[in-house]
């Protein structure tokens, strides 16, 4: 990266694969630092990452600006007026709805996001320089609460899902993702179940989420698998194991606030994707993939493509070719510039 960029740091909470889209991409591609944390200010720990040594909590004032994913509670607080005092730029990232987790009865959190602890995560946001989101939307909401937000879209590696998808003699069906989805999840699955009651070429396999599980009772084991969670790096290969994937969503908050990083995955593969039109509205109909809002057009679009294995070919061949022009890490990477050189002109920085 050939931009002139203030010395940044990009702290992620932990080494899951939000912090490895948000935090450890973005840096990578910006030559910036990186380290995950845990724990709270001042008893912070870092660790991982990027960095040119190993980096203690004292020497998170001798950057321009720090980022910093999911700040919370009064130790973060604290630790941001301090830093803010000797002229360090902090700003929050955030990439979901935590209001709207809290109200997901399907997701395996919630109860952590109590009201207390809400209150704790926007006391962070308010106390930042500014919000960086991955959504135009939750950008909006986070706003109510800090005023400067940022816009700054999921990229993705590709080099990480250069793979050949194996020729076979079925069509999989995969859906891959963490917890939250079960309940716009369940309604496609019973459609693509209903496909494979008529057609035994046609098999489901879920990573991450065993939603597979149920259907291997009714279908067995051949047909109808579950890859568990597993490391970050497996999940190309795991999703490797389907040709066409489903990207269903609901209405509320949660879902509104959700970038297109299903989407993008599996587009990296070359895979066909049917998703809905609410969180993935950059997708061409029939072109770079499939717009569902409903289970009845999930199953036409899934029938349409079981039908035709050229037809899928040619949606994730294109699919593949626009992720890679407009939303590979580097690409994504020019909005980080944007939002970096916004807060230290060229002309201030290091």
């Amino acid at each position: 990266m050939d931009a002139k960029l203030p010395r940044t740091l990009f702290l992620s909470r932990g080494n899951k694969a939000v912090a490895w889209y948000r935090c450890a991409l973005p840096a990578i591609a910006l030559g910036c630092d990186w380290v995950c944390y845990g724990g709270e200010p001042p008893n912070l720990d870092l660790a991982w990452g990027k960095s040119e040594g190993e980096l203690s909590f004292a020497d998170l004032e001798n950057y321009e600006v720090v980022i910093v994913q999911q700040p919370a509670g009064a130790g973060w607080a604290k630790a941001i007026r301090d830093l803010q005092a000797k002229g360090v730029i902090v700003l929050a990232d955030f990439d979901d709805d935590l209001h709207g987790v809290r109200k997901k009865r399907d997701h395996d959190f919630a109860d952590k996001f109590t009201k207390k602890r809400l209150a704790e995560f926007e006391l962070g946001m308010r106390t930042a320089d500014g919000v960086i989101c991955s959504t135009e939307w939750l950008a909006q909401r986070c706003a109510r609460i800090n005023p400067t937000t940022f816009v700054a879209r999921n990229g993705i590696d590709l080099k990480r899902y250069a793979l050949t998808l194996p020729e076979r003699d079925y069509v999989a069906v995969g859906w891959s993702g963490a917890t939250g989805h079960l309940e716009a999840a369940a309604p496609w699955l019973q459609q693509l179940a209903a496909v494979m009651r008529e057609r035994e070429d046609v098999h489901f396999v879920s990573v991450g989420q065993l939603f597979a599980n149920v259907f291997a009772e009714e279908f067995g084991a051949r047909r109808a698998f579950s890859v568990p969670f597993t490391a970050l790096d497996v999940y190309p290969s795991a999703m490797a194991n389907y040709d066409i994937a489903l990207a269903p969503a609901g209405e509320s908050n949660f879902y509104r606030a959700k970038s297109d990083l299903r989407w993008l995955e599996a587009s990296a593969l070359g895979q066909a994707t049917i998703a809905h039109p609410g969180v993935y509205p950059e997708i061409e109909h029939g072109v770079t993939g499939f717009h569902a809002a409903t289970p009845g057009e999930m199953r036409e679009c899934l029938e349409l493509l079981a039908n035709d294995p050229d037809l899928r070919r040619r949606v994730g061949a294109a699919a593949k070719a626009h992720v890679t022009e407009h939303r590979n890490v580097q690409v994504a990477s020019r909005q980080w510039v944007e939002v970096l050189q916004s807060v230290v002109p060229v002309s201030e920085a290091a």
